[in-house]
């Protein structure tokens, strides 16, 4: 695991995305936060058929008011309350 200031990453970012490479967790800290670098694999950007179907299902199941629908969070959170 390494920690880095946002400083040493611009310094050595080849270095830090080859250690992310090498299964390494590196952690970029920018003032009180603190990110991770994480890599996307080709098939987590591409929309397969069966996610298609997956999205096309859902749509059609919103226009058929078949899905919850909250107007803000505060009437989901209502919602959930009373569960």
């Amino acid at each position: 695991m390494t920690h880095l200031s946002i400083r040493d990453f611009r310094s050595n970012m080849a270095s830090s995305f080859d250690r992310v490479d090498a299964g390494e967790q590196v952690f970029i800290r920018r003032k009180n936060h603190l990110y991770t670098i994480v890599p996307v694999q080709q098939d987590e950007l591409t929309i397969t058929p069966e996610l298609a179907a997956k999205i096309e299902k859902a749509r059609k199941e919103f226009r058929e008011g078949k899905t919850l629908h909250f107007e803000n969070a505060t009437a989901a959170q209502r919602w959930m309350d009373e569960l």
